[in-house]
Formats: C-alpha cells, sequence, structure tokens
C-alpha cells in the first residue's frame, strides 16, 4: 500500500502519493464518489475530468464530515478545474536574421516579441508578458500572459481598434522568433484560488516565475502529461474507504425505510378493522329490529 497525504480543496479531497503523482475525489450522490487525476505545475493544481464509483462511497454527510478533519490544501495558490493545454508549435521553417529581429521589435525601446501560432508575445522591459491577435475588421486582442512553470497562459483579451489589416500582421508575426520559453500553451481555462474558491481572472505575479518555482509547498515535479484521460488504476487501490460503515449505513436506512412501510400497513389494517367491526354492529342491530317485526305481527 502506497502512503498518501490527504488534503481537502473545496469539496474535494486531494491524495498525494509519495511517489509524487496526485489524485482527487469527491462526493458524487448517493454512496458514489467521483475520481481522477490531477497535476502540479507551477502555482496551478491542474484537476482533469474524473470517472464515477460506487464500489466505496460515503454518504454525504459522512465524506463531509470525514472531509473537514483533513489539513486544508496548501501547496498551490491555485486550482483549476476547466482547462485546454497545447503543445506550443515549434515552427523551424523559417528562423529570422537579427537584423530582422532588429527591425520587428516593439515599439516600446526594450521590448521583444516573439511568434507563437497566430500569436505574438511580447516580453516586455520590466519581465512582464502580453499576447496579441489578430480578431478582424481592424481589430486586434491584447491580454496578459503569464509563465507558471512549463505553461504559458494567456489572461482575459481586450479589442483594440488599429489600422494594420490582417495580411500585414500575419507577415509581420512569420518574421518574429519563435518563442520557446514554455512547451505549453493554455488560453482557455478555468482559474479558482485555493484560499477563497473564488475564480480568478488575472493571476498574481508575485508567485509567477519562468522557472516555474513554487514557494507555497513542496510537491515533487512529475512530467506535465497532456490531454491522459486513462483511469488511474492505482488509484483505487489507495482510496481507503471504510466499507463495514458503508454498509451499515445502507442497512439502517434500510431498516427504517421498512420500519415506515409497516407502520403504514398496521395503520391501514387497524382502519379496516374498525370499519368491519362496525359493519358487523349495525347489521345485529338490524336483524333485531327483523326479529320484533316478526314477533309482534304474529
Amino acid at each position: 500500500m502506497i502512503n498518501c497525504k490527504y488534503y481537502r480543496l473545496a469539496e474535494n479531497k486531494i491524495i498525494e502519493g509519495e511517489d509524487g503523482h496526485v489524485w482527487w475525489e469527491t462526493h458524487a450522490g448517493f454512496c458514489a464518489v467521483k475520481m481522477g487525476r490531477c497535476f502540479v505545475n507551477g502555482s496551478i493544481l491542474f484537476i482533469e475530468p474524473g470517472h464515477t464509483s460506487e464500489e466505496n462511497g460515503f454518504l454525504k454527510g459522512e465524506f463531509l464530515d470525514q472531509l473537514n478533519r483533513l489539513p486544508k490544501w496548501k501547496k498551490t495558490k491555485y486550482y483549476c478545474t476547466s482547462f485546454k493545454i497545447v503543445k506550443c508549435e515549434v515552427d523551424q521553417n523559417r528562423k529570422p536574421s537579427p537584423a530582422i529581429n532588429q527591425f520587428f521589435q516593439s515599439p516600446n525601446q526594450g521590448d521583444v516579441s516573439y511568434r507563437l501560432g497566430k500569436f505574438e508575445i511580447i516580453e516586455q522591459m520590466d519581465g512582464k508578458l502580453l499576447w496579441k491577435s489578430y480578431s478582424g475588421r481592424g481589430t486586434i486582442k491584447v491580454g496578459t500572459s503569464y509563465v507558471d512553470g512549463d505553461i504559458l497562459l494567456f489572461g482575459r483579451g481586450e479589442p483594440e481598434k488599429t489600422n494594420i489589416i490582417k495580411k500585414d500582421f500575419l507577415e509581420r508575426l512569420f518574421l518574429l522568433p519563435v518563442w520557446e520559453k514554455t512547451k505549453f500553451l493554455c488560453h482557455n481555462y478555468t482559474l479558482y484560488s485555493c484560499e477563497t474558491n473564488e475564480i480568478c481572472f488575472d493571476m498574481d505575479e508575485s508567485v509567477v516565475s519562468i522557472n516555474g518555482e513554487n514557494d507555497t509547498g513542496v510537491v515533487k515535479k512529475m512530467p506535465l502529461q497532456i490531454e491522459s484521460n486513462i483511469k488511474s488504476k492505482t488509484a483505487r487501490g489507495i482510496f481507503t474507504q471504510n466499507y463495514l460503515k458503508t454498509l451499515c449505513s445502507f442497512f439502517s436506512i434500510l431498516f427504517l425505510f421498512v420500519f415506515k412501510v409497516l407502520f403504514w400497513l398496521l395503520i391501514i389494517a387497524l382502519k379496516v378493522l374498525k370499519m368491519f367491526i362496525e359493519g358487523c354492529a349495525l347489521g345485529g342491530k338490524r336483524l333485531r329490529k327483523m326479529a320484533l317485526k316478526f314477533l309482534i305481527r304474529h
């Protein structure tokens, strides 16, 4: 059995194995749990889609009671439940010469531009990153970028009017050096704060670095595996659930249900018996009246 550490994050149980792998688990209905894998990159815990299991589930109250006894997850500042991470395409078909790089330098002196697919990445003198893309009809989108671990994350973009046409934008983009400072790109995600569980639209730049250093906790560095929806077989083996307690809870609920049904049936039987006795009593009175009338006439 692998030694594991357990934490709570919102209504999720985070399970960290000694080998560095991380799983999550949450309640998913009557005696069912939903579980899946997750991974840490920089200051973000990415929670992958999971699957439901009814083999070792708790009632929700029991699950939450157990969850509240666990320490809070503090090894990352953020967690992400919905995301799409793709590899940064390394297009080496054409490398611009140093003269072209200098010619197409960003208008702000000291800023350097890079090409990443259809996006322009601008590295400013103060270390901040911006992204640009052409959105059509003389409009470009501009937003803040963040490097966290091996991932370049795009913040929200705002439209800006420009006199540059799409053809000129793409031609200039093609002459820029290729972005090679991260292996992956994520520009469609939902980010939450581990402290408040509220949605974060912008990352705190104080915890983001080009090397992906994370000072909020110690997590073993694992290779980043993208778009891996394979269900982990070892995950089930490390979930230490109290089967007897769950079984007793189920039978206690079943006993209460059966007892309630029997109680209803007893009430109905008593009402039927009462109606039968009253009917018999009324029938006896009528019989006596008929006998007296018969005797009086004769």
